[in-house]
């Protein structure tokens, strides 16, 4: 008697197998949600009792009832029963229900049966059948009972169903009862019922559950499907809970690989999640098996990868290690450690892929709710790749829906075609192409992509153009920078300041406002000390005048590169070596080198050299940097020099090294000529 209801047990543990399968399938799809109802259990028919207590039949039609205390252990029918001189029992069209503590049927069934009952061995062959209860049927067509009843072989193809949803399948199958071990080898695989709404699927080389340790594996290229679902490893291993109904941790070893989207009632499934690794581990909450928290492992060589894709954009996280928050199956958020990378590849406007990068030592990213990588931050030496250049920093906030990310650093330095720049703090808006650089900016300009300085102030000299200010603002299209705020470019000796510098290589514009001072070193005609050519002494006398710097100062400066024309307005003043000329307009004229040539004053034109002792004013001033003399017209030019003699005409030229003046239609109200102190002037003109 005592033997039996273990066998019982053991009989019903084996039907646990297929539970369990297809639990790690369904549950085992480690992310996002549940398939299949646990089915009630079967009332138990009261027909099956009425064959009698305590009878025993041996011969044909026989149908047996064992019972205690009027409750039906198991009953036994069949066809016909015989027994042997080994005492061997043999059985046709046999057929055995058993019943557990709370009255659910296990029925067994088979064509023929064998049963020594010395060895407690035998087989059971032909159409095998074992049912539980959820509608748990197993099928096969040979089941042997070895080592004493102690090993259960189905060397036959085996075929489990469950709930009525699913089906598995495998070439062969093994039991040991005594340590609860369940073995299905050879093609094993699970699937739904045609017409299931998320159809379920898998495969491996085979499955083995550990009862005892509630420890259930299955492995060589295991693969579980549902819907878009899918996880591919080497490996699956699945903890079930203590009632064996559901999973509480699963693990799956060695190329891991799957994909999953968001399953819940009402949801589009538009997100698409993908991943890759070597080691994946999931947490489970027992109650309903929903994923809580997911482990995803890589090496340094082969990191973890989560990719998500939606409305044709993909952003890839990669990391040695990846650990993921879900909330009702879904991803909410993910820290990454080691060196990771987030890549975001989009359509440009014009079409072609965009593909923006950012690294850093670690990282946490949020999502939306349908599981698209939305935000992120980033820490420790972080570099971020973007078609406008290259930035690297301390620390980076990235918010992929709004295409915005801000890096910070001590500094956070920006490469690009325009050059380098460093800041503080960098915002990138990556839609509109945009970055703004705060907290003082210190930029460098390579001459090669700052040709829109070439004809200005800056022009002067090789090497880039270096600008400090408080602010900053670089545009990729249509190509643009700002500068703003305290604005100082220089190169070389060359200067500009002003509170803006905003330059439009598209329009090849570039415009300087607010208190503008520009410095010019004029070039040397000689061209010495370039080309290898080693640099003359220091010039003396009229050569250092030439060369002496020219300052000028306006409310605002506009270069245009493509008509070599560089223009300053609002109270302009030149001044070199003490000699001013002021002005409401100062055009600059280029040569095909684009180095300044001839100024033009317009408008109240005013000249004063207290070496020479000259003052002249008209309405026009024109400065021929090669020739250094100015020449003034206008209506009413009048020249004074430092006795108060006064000379009035139409035109007068001023020659800046001499001091000579040359004065043509002078007006009969003039004043006397210049006194004898004077340099003499030349030939043929008034002094």
């Amino acid at each position: 008697m005592a033997r039996r209801p273990r066998t019982i047990r053991h009989l019903r543990t084996l039907l646990l197998l297929a539970l369990v399968f297809v639990v790690l399938a369904v549950v085992g799809l480690f992310l996002f949600g549940k398939a299949g109802k646990p089915t009630p259990p079967r009332p138990l028919d009261e027909g099956d009792t009425n064959a009698g207590d305590n009878v025993t039949l041996i011969g044909e039609d026989f149908d047996y009832t064992f019972t205690e205390r009027e409750r039906p252990i198991f009953r036994i029918k069949g066809e016909s029963v015989r027994a042997d001189r080994d005492d061997t029992l043999y059985l046709d069209g046999v057929a055995v229900t058993f019943y557990d503590e709370t009255h659910q049927p296990y029925h067994v069934e088979s064509k023929e049966a064998s049963f020594n009952r010395e060895t407690n061995e035998g087989r059971l062959l032909g159409d095998v059948l074992l049912r539980g209860p959820s509608d748990l049927e197993l099928r096969t067509e040979v089941l042997q009972i070895r080592e004493n009843g102690k090993l259960l072989m189905m060397p036959k193809p085996v075929e489990l169903r469950y709930a009525k949803t699913y089906v598995v399948h495998g070439d062969r199958m093994r039991v040991d009862l005594e340590d609860e071990v369940y073995v299905l080898n050879g093609n094993a695989r699970i699937d739904s019922v045609p017409g299931t709404e998320e159809p379920v699927a898998g495969s491996a080389g085979r499955a083995v559950y550990e009862r005892q340790k509630r420890l259930l594996r299955i492995e060589g290229a295991a693969q579980l499907r549902r819907g878009r679902q899918r996880l591919n490893a080497e490996r699956i291993t699945g903890f079930l809970t203590p009632d064996e109904t559901g999973l509480s941790f699963v693990r799956a070893l060695w190329n891991v690989t799957g994909q999953s989207a968001d399953l819940r009632p009402g949801s589009t499934g538009s997100t698409v999640v993908n991943f890759a690794g070597r080691d994946l581990a999931v947490m489970l909450r027992p109650e309903g098996g929903e994923v809580k928290k997911v482990e995803l492992d890589g090496t340094s060589d082969e990191p973890a990868v989560l990719e998500t894709r939606a409305a044709g954009v993909a952003r890839k996280l990669t990391a040695p290690r990846l650990e993921g928050i879900l909330a009702e199956g879904v991803l909410t958020r993910a820290d990454a450690m080691g060196n990771v990378e987030m890549e975001e590849t989009s359509r440009g406007k014009d079409g072609a892929n965009e593909v923006r990068r950012a690294l850093g030592r670690r990282a946490e990213a949020t999502f939306r709710p349908d599981g698209q990588l939305a935000e992120m931050q980033l820490l420790h030496e972080v570099t971020f790749h973007d078609p406008q250049g290259k930035a690297r920093g301390n620390r980076a906030a990235l918010n992929l829906e709004t295409h915005r990310g801000e890096l910070f650093g001590q500094p956070v330095g920006l490469e690009s075609e325009k050059g380098t720049l460093q800041a503080p703090r960098l915002v990138y808006d990556t839609e509109n192409g945009v970055v703004h650089a705060q907290g003082g900016v210190r930029a460098l300009l390579t001459q090669e992509s700052s040709q829109e300085l070439a004809g200005s102030p800056l022009g002067k000299g090789d090497g880039p153009v270096r600008v400090d200010s408080r602010e900053a603002f670089w545009r990729q299209e249509p190509s643009s920078f700002i500068f703003r705020g305290d604005v100082k470019a220089w190169r070389g000796e060359n200067l500009m300041l002003s509170t803006e510098l905003k330059g439009e290589p598209d329009t090849n514009r570039l415009t300087a406002s607010g208190g503008v001072k520009t410095i010019w070193i004029p070039e040397d005609p000689k061209g010495a000390g370039k080309g290898g050519t080693p640099p003359p002494p220091p010039p003396k006398g009229k050569e250092a005048e030439r060369g002496a710097p020219i300052e000028v100062r306006a409310s605002e400066m506009v270069y245009l590169e493509d008509k070599r024309s560089l223009t300053y307005t609002g109270g302009v003043r030149v001044e070199q070596q003490g000699t001013t000329l002021t002005c409401l307009r100062l055009d600059v004229l280029m040569n095909e080198e684009k180095k300044p040539q001839v100024l033009t004053c317009n408008g109240q034109a005013k000249l004063n050299d207290p070496k020479g002792g000259r003052q002249i004013e008209g309405e026009t001033a024109v400065y021929r940097l090669d020739r250094r003399d100015v020449e003034f017209t206008g209506a009413k030019v009048l020249m004074k020099d430092r006795e108060g003699n006064v000379v009035q005409g139409k035109r007068v030229l001023y020659l800046i090294d001499s001091g000579k003046v040359e004065v043509k239609g002078k007006s009969p109200a003039a004043a006397p000529p210049a006194p004898a102190s004077a340099p003499p002037p030349p030939t043929g003109a008034a002094g």
